[in-house]
């Protein structure tokens, strides 16, 4: 493992989290009933609580980074000619979770007082890497002397999943029940998607042996199998043809599938504190919200020479393995090379499927009163990423607290939250009229200071306005 391949890998491994244009991670606005058409992305029922007859939302954009796997030394974000990217240190398991998404012109509008409908136009992806437990320092430097350094470990064995699709939702929502007191509502939002972008690599349980051949350390494979995939849209790039007619080409080679999500909301109040006044979206005491988001699979067609490869030959050694790898020029090169280095390889040809993020959201919001609320969520996953039966992705929120503060042009939030990588992020965010603007950690403020970077947190961004009056329903408060 040559050092300055280090550097590259993790370049890549960077740019490939942000290559393609998601998800649910705007935490300061979880529960809030100023939210918009953008809660649709935690709750299909919520949009009909919404404070505003009518909302578009111009821009919505977040990303988030979890990240064990790499630091960069030397850098920030005013100055980077002088960075330094490595592994980090250690006996460890490794990872990189990321996730982006990118919102446009989304429009929401209530259809009398009790429905509402949503349109929404969105670009999704979602990364992950993984590897089990290996060691490294920066004295290595060779291929040869990572397998001499990890050679008490049983096996070697680590995943990257990549989905990166385009979205157009259809949400509606209305009110089931409702009286003096509660207010029950459900909604559900229909996603048509189209595969854009899709890839595969895992190694599963590779062992080796140490062996002296001619007076030579050699490692021989004993155990392991690898797969290979990627979607073949990107084959089809043509150097001879303009950037225009290379889109229409990448996107027209893409597959179709659908999205589900459904959800339920109940706001509920103490009479008592409102003199009969309706219950409205922003004078209840409590919210409870209950919903199943992205239901669903994408699906790619394989590029030519994608395979899969058990069972290596007694033969051969690792610098075989080595050379062939970095001989290779394509991808099918690359499974030619290893006919006569695995005992099984086959090619993949069939069309695979990425699972998308379905997750179990219950979220409780208590309105305190004079503006002033605090919510909590809990995300639960429903699959694992792990590679071994199924392709899937999942978000890595898992607990949020978050009070906030917040009128119809002022905001104030504080999301803390412990996510399903064991991380505590305490974030911030403030809204201003249309302009909301957010961190998933405070820490990012070390992002402009010239040191050791590990890229964690992220941030968003949403943009909403208000149209045609825009009227709030209600906006009174119970008293503390």
């Amino acid at each position: 493992m040559n050092k300055s391949l280090i550097k590259p890998c993790i370049s890549f491994l960077f740019i490939f989290s942000f290559c393609f244009v998601t998800a649910q991670s705007y935490h300061a606005i979880n529960g809030s009933p100023y939210a918009g058409v953008t809660s649709m992305y935690n709750n299909p029922a919520s949009t009909v609580n919404s404070v505003y007859k009518w909302d578009i939302n111009l821009l919505a954009t977040q990303i988030t980074f979890s990240n064990s796997l790499f630091i960069v030394n030397k850098t920030s974000l005013m100055k980077y000619d002088s960075a330094d990217a490595q592994f980090t240190n250690g006996v460890r398991s490794r990872y990189l979770h990321t996730n982006f998404d990118i919102n446009l012109f989304n429009v929401r509008f209530n259809i009398g007082k009790d429905k509402a409908f949503a349109f929404a136009l969105r670009g999704r992806t979602y990364n992950h890497l993984k590897t089990n437990p290996f060691y490294y320092t920066d004295s290595i430097s060779t291929y040869e002397s990572f397998l001499n350094t990890n050679k008490v470990v049983d096996y070697l064995q680590g995943y990257v999943t990549h989905s990166g699709w385009i979205e157009a939702d259809f949400n509606y929502s209305q009110v089931i029940l409702k009286d003096e007191r509660s207010r029950l509502t459900g909604g559900i939002t229909i996603g048509y998607m189209r595969g854009i972008s899709g890839a595969a690599f895992n190694i599963n349980r590779f062992s080796y042996t140490e062996q002296t051949i001619n007076n030579q350390l050699v490692y021989i494979p004993t155990g392991g199998s690898t797969t290979v995939e990627y979607s073949k849209n990107y084959d089809l790039f043509d150097s001879s043809k303009s950037i225009m007619t290379n889109a229409k080409t990448f996107l027209k080679n893409t597959l179709p599938s659908f999205n589900f999500n459904i959800g339920f909301e109940y706001l509920f109040r103490d009479q008592n504190n409102y003199d009969k006044t309706d219950l409205s979206p922003t004078n209840y005491d409590w919210k409870i919200a209950v919903s199943i988001m992205d239901i669903g699979t994408n699906k790619y067609d394989p590029a030519g020479g994608s395979f899969s490869a058990r069972v290596p030959n007694l033969n051969v050694t690792d610098a075989r393995i080595a050379n062939q790898i970095s001989a290779a020029t394509s991808l099918k090169r690359l499974r030619d090379s290893l006919l006569n280095t695995f005992q099984y390889l086959d090619t993949l040809s069939s069309i695979f499927t990425i699972a998308n993020p379905t997750r179990l959201i219950v979220n409780v919001d208590r309105n305190l009163g004079n503006h002033f609320y605090i919510n909590g969520e809990l995300s639960v996953n429903f699959l694992s990423t792990q590679p071994q039966l199924k392709l899937k992705t999942r978000e890595i929120n898992l607990l949020t607290i978050t009070p906030r503060w917040e009128t119809n042009f002022w905001g104030a939030y504080l999301p803390i939250q412990y996510n399903a990588q064991g991380q505590l992020w305490i974030g911030g965010a403030v809204k201003m009229g249309p302009l909301l603007l957010g961190f998933h950690s405070l820490d990012a403020y070390k992002a402009f200071k010239t040191g050791t970077q590990s890229f964690n947190g992220g941030f968003y961004l949403v943009l909403n306005v208000h149209p045609f009056g825009g009227k709030i329903k209600e906006a009174e408060c119970p008293p503390f």
